[in-house]
């Protein structure tokens, strides 16, 4: 757990530096053309390279040294920033070569992060899991909790090129850290290394389709993101079409915090006893909070239902993330979890599309209109701007709360915990 604790520090001051990274180059896109298209390109070439890497960077992380894969991930994907912070510094900044920047820093990214999720089962015990969860979730969440402030006051000294040059700095100081946790470690180096990426990817799906509780939260945690790409997309125009913002970011920064108390309220736990009931429990939670959000044109009101929902939501990762983890082989987890980060994440691709086509072109025009529909619904969301997403946000938060109750009713995933209970 020393070690462990050590490695989450690192992970912590690497998350605080990506954010200010991120919050940077968004406010300095959308000042140099004045384009939310722009900005949104920028936000998909950071994002994709993730998705589609991630089985490659199980494979990996169950083939390599984990910590050494950790190492070359921080250093690596330190060259796109190199890539951004010359475009940025440059008398003719191009929106092209940031792309290609932020995705360059995407892609190795990608191939750390299931050597980082590998290594809590190669330094803890089972019984450590979920504390070890908790921590990791609140490492995460720094880069939305300490990151804006940061970046908010040093842009109003400085320009976007000492942020990312602020960044690059916690890389290495989190590659000592690990270099530190991975000393003294043996390297498990597996019999069948020599087999190819494809081959070693097949079997990080071999490992998830043999297991149908397995599979089951697969698809739980695919719509989980589905739903929350929603609200990544959808909160900020909820938001401006009736304040400013001044009071989106701070809603944004009050949501965070409540990431950070769920967190925090996890690894405190001494014991779960039931890992689907945490799971269940933060579903019908964080969507019913979720859905409260589209209700009324409130700000107080939608802080206080943003902060729950955001209470809950480390939950639900934990409570999924250790019922995998606790029925697979840790020869194979690495392989697994680049699979399942695979899967899951293309949830956000399709909420990017669908929020926008739906809101636009169905349900904003719905609310603007005198339909009887909207005319009952109005009566209790409003009727106007940003009801039509107050709508839709409604609707998803329902159906987030609906697999909640679906979860813990669900045979093939309460038999992944039967079987932990037994052994």
């Amino acid at each position: 757990m020393k070690k462990f604790r050590l490695l989450v520090i690192g992970q912590m001051i690497s998350s605080v530096g990506s954010g200010l990274t991120d919050f940077g180059i968004a406010i300095y896109v959308l000042a140099l053309t004045g384009s939310v298209t722009a900005t949104s390109l920028v936000s998909i070439c950071a994002f994709l390279p993730s998705i589609l890497l991630a089985p490659v960077g199980g494979v990996l992380a169950d083939r390599y040294d984990r910590r050494l894969m950790m190492i070359l991930g921080e250093l690596l994907s330190g060259l796109g920033l190199v890539i951004c912070l010359v475009s940025v510094m440059s008398g003719n900044p191009s929106i092209a070569v940031i792309c290609v920047g932020v995705g360059v820093s995407s892609i190795f990214t990608a191939l750390m992060e299931p050597a980082f999720k590998a290594t809590i089962t190669d330094l803890l015990s089972e019984e450590d899991f979920a504390k070890a969860g908790g921590m990791v979730q609140i490492a995460s969440s720094a880069k939305l909790i300490i990151s804006p402030v940061i970046a908010g006051f040093l842009l109003q000294i400085t320009t976007i090129s000492t942020l990312i040059i602020i960044d690059m700095l916690t890389f290495f100081t989190t590659v000592l850290i690990i270099a530190a946790v991975k000393k003294g470690m043996v390297s498990k180096r597996r019999e069948d290394a020599h087999l190819s990426l494809r081959s070693e990817m097949k079997e990080g799906i071999a490992a998830i389709r043999g297991k149908r509780g397995i599979v089951a939260l697969i698809v739980i945690m695919t719509i989980v993101v589905f739903c929350l790409g929603f609200v990544q997309i959808l909160s900020k125009p909820l938001i401006l079409a009736f304040a400013g913002e001044t009071e989106l970011g701070i809603l944004t920064t009050v949501c965070a915090f409540g990431m950070l108390a769920g967190s925090i309220a996890i690894s405190l736990m001494k014991n779960t006893q039931s890992y689907v009931r945490l799971l269940s429990l933060g579903l019908l939670g964080c969507g019913i909070f979720f859905a409260l959000m589209g209700v009324k044109e409130n700000l107080v009101l939608i802080a206080m239902f943003g902060f729950m929902m955001f209470v809950f939501m480390p939950a639900i990762q934990i409570g999924a993330e250790v019922l995998i983890r606790k029925n697979l082989d840790n020869e194979v987890q690495g392989r697994a979890f680049g699979m399942i980060s695979f899967i899951t994440q293309l949830g956000y691709i399709v909420a990017y599309i669908l929020s926008g086509v739906l809101s636009d072109y169905v349900f904003e025009p719905l609310m603007l209109g005198d339909s009887l529909f909207a005319i009952q619904i109005g009566k209790v969301i409003g009727i106007g701007e940003g009801r039509g997403i107050a709508l839709l946000i409604l609707i998803a938060g329902i159906l987030l709360a609906i697999v909640g109750v679906i979860v813990s009713r669900l045979k093939s995933v309460k038999t992944l915990e039967r079987r932990l209970n037994r052994e």
